[in-house]
């Protein structure tokens, strides 16, 4: 009997023994895995959490109606976007609301939004118009907003560092149109974007606050950036009561988008210059098709116009017809023989016009 006890009391102990290391193998084998499961999250958090700061710039000197002297947009919503996502994610919120300047001088930039973001690179940006004030003939207006949201594709992208500030320019291309009278004006706002890379060491020495601007137009980046994403567009054409032919020839780095086409007398009131006329009231307005068909507009709702349009590619050329009704407008009554005309062609980052002889 005491043989066997001792015996059976040894066995228990070894397997007491057995237990005690297992546990403490896998106490050590949890510990271990918990080490490194923190190791891997500390590297992952550390390398998410690296940052910098990023403001956006916003350029915009409109092409608006004449009599036009002030126009101001509200916005929200500052967002960039991350290269390497696809549009529809990968978009970082920048900041919030403000207002921007629209008819400044070309050159003159204002800082829209700036925060800490990832530090990584961005490619596009955007923002909402959510209203658009414009002071015509000394009384402010509150403009139609076609254009509600303006996304930009960066021509070059933005890279955030913790090290130093960045920015991005975007460089809004907009029009303004009074589509009714001038004694009872409606203005329509319409706008689209380009964007580009602020060079770092021209970062440096701008003021990246919140509503101050900067004066671009002496850098050579800036020059850059305007030629690199400009069309410049020739006219010519021919007018009679009922037909007009239009030979276009897109010289610029960009390819030009004709989406309107606006038929004016020339007078003391409409002249050949970088605006439109001061309403679409007494002019002839006409829309153009994806495949180049041209179609004089019975509505001058904000819905009907700069959409569709024609591809001008750069150094390429194209001809827009129309033959139909007789031309006219609200207040245009025809199109009289020997009678000069401003034949305006506008669409996204497109203005261009000229004056043809009526036949």
């Amino acid at each position: 009997m005491k043989k066997t006890y001792v015996m059976t009391f040894a066995i228990a102990t070894a397997l007491v023994m057995v237990l005690a290391a297992g546990i403490a193998l896998t106490y050590q084998s949890s510990q271990s895995s918990q080490s490194s499961q923190s190791t891997k999250s500390g590297t992952s958090q550390s390398s998410q959490s690296k940052s910098g700061t990023l403001a956006v710039m916003g350029a915009d000197p409109a092409v608006a109606s004449s009599g036009v002297s002030d126009a101001t947009i509200a916005y929200s919503s500052v967002y960039a976007h991350q290269a390497g996502y696809a549009m529809a994610s990968g978009w970082t919120q920048v900041g919030g609301s403000g207002t921007m300047d629209l008819m400044s001088s070309q050159g003159t930039a204002q800082t829209l939004a700036s925060s800490q973001v990832n530090a990584t690179s961005y490619d596009a940006f955007r923002f909402n118009v959510d209203s658009c004030k414009v002071v015509y003939q000394g009384t402010t207006y509150t403009a139609a907003v076609a254009s509600s949201t303006i996304t930009a594709q960066s021509q070059n992208r933005v890279s955030v560092n913790s090290s130093s500030s960045a920015a991005a320019l975007v460089d809004l291309r907009t029009f303004i149109e009074n589509t009714a009278t001038s004694s009872n004006p409606q203005f329509v706002f319409s706008a689209t974007a380009m964007a580009a890379a602020v060079p770092p060491q021209a970062a440096v020495s701008l003021s990246l606050q919140i509503g101050a601007t900067a004066d671009l137009s002496s850098q050579a980046w800036w020059s850059s950036f305007v030629s690199e994403t400009s069309t410049n567009l020739i006219v010519h054409g021919t007018i009679s009561g009922s037909t007009m032919t239009l030979n276009l020839q897109n010289s610029g780095s960009a390819n030009a988008e004709v989406q309107e086409i606006i038929v004016t007398p020339l007078s003391a009131t409409a002249t050949l210059s970088a605006s439109l006329p001061s309403s679409l009231s007494g002019s002839a307005v006409f829309t153009v098709g994806s495949s180049g068909s041209v179609q004089q507009a019975s509505t001058l709702q904000a819905s009907t116009l700069l959409n569709g349009g024609v591809t001008v590619a750069s150094g390429g050329s194209t001809s827009l017809d129309y033959s139909g009704n007789a031309i006219s407008g609200a207040q245009l009554t025809g199109i009289v023989t020997g009678q000069e005309y401003i034949v305006t062609c506008i669409g996204a980052n497109t203005y261009a016009s000229t004056t043809v002889v009526a036949s």
